[in-house]
This record gives C-alpha cells, sequence and structure tokens, in this order.
C-alpha cells in the first residue's frame, strides 16, 4: 500500500474571502503512511478576531489520491468540512447562552413568522427546529439545521398556521443534541428550556 495525501486548508465560516485570515496552517499538506496517521496545527497570530464573541471557520481536508497505474480505473477523493471555533474568555457559558435563546411569533392573517434571537456570544447550533400549533399538530416543514451567529436574529420561513410551540435540539459542545422547547405567545419573546418531545401513546 502506498502512503495517502491530505491537503488540509482554513476558511471563514461565512465564506468572505476578501478579509485576511489571522490563523494558518501548519502542514497544509500531509503525508499518511498506511496504518499510521499525521497531524497539524493551527497558529492564531494573536490579533485580528474579536474578543467578545466567537469567531467561526471551516477546515477543509481533502483526501489527494495517487495517480491511477491502469485504465479505466475510479478513483473517489474525500473532501471533508468540519467546524471550527475560536472561542476568547468569555464571561457567559454555552449553558447560559442557550438558555437566553428567545423566540418571538407574528400572527399574520392566515399564518404566523417565527424569529429566533440569540443575544448571547456564542454560536448557537440547533437541529429539529419544529413548529406546533395549540393542538399539537405541525406548522410547516421542521428546519434540520439551523447556526445562529452572535448578537444576531432570524426569521424562520413563513407558515399558513398559528405557532404556540417550538421544539428543538440543542448541539452542544460535545456534539450532544439536548432537547429543547419554548412556548410562543404573540409580541412577546420566550425562552426556551429542556423538555422532551411528548411521545404519543
Amino acid at each position: 500500500m502506498h502512503p495517502r495525501w491530505c491537503q488540509v486548508s482554513l476558511a471563514w465560516g461565512d465564506g468572505d474571502t476578501d478579509r485576511i485570515l489571522p490563523i494558518a496552517v501548519s502542514k497544509p499538506l500531509l503525508r499518511i503512511v498506511p496504518g499510521g496517521r499525521a497531524t497539524t496545527e493551527l497558529f492564531y497570530q494573536g490579533q485580528g478576531l474579536p474578543q467578545d464573541r466567537e469567531s467561526y471557520f471551516v477546515l477543509s481536508v481533502l483526501d489527494v489520491p495517487p495517480a491511477a497505474h491502469q485504465e479505466n480505473h475510479l478513483q473517489l477523493a474525500y473532501h471533508h468540512h468540519f467546524k471550527l471555533f475560536y472561542r476568547p474568555a468569555l464571561a457567559s457559558t454555552p449553558d447560559e447562552a442557550i438558555a437566553r435563546l428567545a423566540w418571538e411569533v407574528a400572527i399574520r392573517t392566515g399564518g404566523g413568522r417565527v424569529t429566533a434571537h440569540n443575544p448571547s456570544p456564542y454560536y448557537l447550533t440547533l437541529s429539529e427546529v419544529a413548529l406546533v400549533d395549540a393542538t399539537g399538530q405541525p406548522c410547516g416543514q421542521a428546519v434540520e439545521h439551523l447556526m445562529l451567529p452572535p448578537f444576531s436574529s432570524q426569521a424562520l420561513a413563513a407558515v399558513d398556521c398559528r405557532p404556540a410551540r417550538v421544539y428543538y435540539r440543542w448541539v452542544s459542545d460535545g456534539g450532544h443534541r439536548r432537547p429543547h422547547a419554548a412556548f410562543l405567545s404573540p409580541g412577546v419573546r420566550s425562552h426556551g428550556g429542556p423538555e422532551l418531545r411528548p411521545t404519543k401513546e
């Protein structure tokens, strides 16, 4: 078996290519022997990132397959993308951040729109964001993935019913999806809390 090569690169999470990246990859090209492993390091120059909030990057690892030695040979190159966050010393914790997440519903003729507010310095990653009405019936399609930047608000797609509750899972630092729920009331920013979705008997 031959050694494998991987190309490692880092980019801003929002896709901005004009801003200078203050973090460098020590080994942008890794050689991995069969059955072995390789490591690279990220070096921050010490300035260029905000100290009052997290910064979001995407770490890309591209598999570089060896040249084909025979005709009609199919090769696959794996390209992995990892979320990477730079977290300065912050006064609050991720658990406090998810507790401060607020939901606001605006009722319109024939339906409503829900907005999520993240007043914390953390990126909050949510999955399976589902709205239900007062009878427990689904309002529109669930949002499989929603990431809220620090100090931001984001509106969900409008639905044709009156949302009364929102269920969602918070993806913690450890990758665990912790179920949460919040009641919705027009004109009020409601905070959610840990809660399991009711099961049908």
